[in-house]
């Protein structure tokens, strides 16, 4: 392979381990701000279905 390959592939696997973590810190935000949310002032829609 070329000379040029690897760190190409280097970059390429950083970039995705970086977007990966940002996706599971965002998840995991998400999930702690919505079991902080107060649920009793959420509003019904009568066309949920559950």
């Amino acid at each position: 392979m070329s000379e040029g390959f690897w760190p190409v592939l280097l970059i390429i696997a950083l970039v995705f381990a970086w977007v990966l973590s940002k996706v599971i810190f965002y998840m995991r935000r998400s999930e702690m701000q919505w079991q902080n949310v107060d649920k009793s002032k959420l509003k019904e829609w009568d066309d949920d279905e559950d």
